[in-house]
């Protein structure tokens, strides 16, 4: 990886709950709220938009490991806040906290951690694992 981001590097988005991101199951509305699911992706994404700058040619972050408290429902059409703060970095990883806020109420926080992975590496493992034999290099 290269340098960086630096431990406190700050990311916000702020967007309108729609209704693909409410609680579903199976494709079925559960509640017309904002949905765990929505939630963990916009966590990812979000977290992830701090780490790509830094990886190196043939390197891949990968998600490994995520905490989640999903506090209060956000209605659709309310606007909701993701804040991704970096906490710590290592060679191999990124570790970002994670805060949604309707607001001022804080409704979301967490934590994700990336790894770092050598593309090929990760992708013949995948592909191992896609013909069923179980094995990983």
């Amino acid at each position: 990886m290269r340098p960086g981001p630096a431990r406190g590097t700050t990311l916000n988005d702020t967007f309108v709950v729609t209704p693909d991101m409410s609680a579903r199951i199976a494709g079925r509305e559960i509640h017309p709220v904002y949905g765990t699911g929505a939630l963990v992706a916009d966590i990812e994404r979000l977290s992830r938009q701090l780490l790509e700058p830094h990886l190196e040619p043939g390197e891949e972050g990968v998600g490994v490991r995520l905490e989640v408290l999903h506090r209060a429902p956000v209605p659709v059409g309310e606007t909701v806040t993701l804040t991704a703060t970096v906490a710590s970095v290592g060679p191999s990883s990124l570790v970002c906290e994670v805060v949604g806020k309707h607001g001022g109420t804080i409704v979301a926080r967490g934590s994700f951690e990336q790894g770092l992975v050598d593309l090929e590496t990760f992708r013949t493992e995948a592909e191992a694992r896609r013909a069923g034999d179980g094995s990983a290099p």
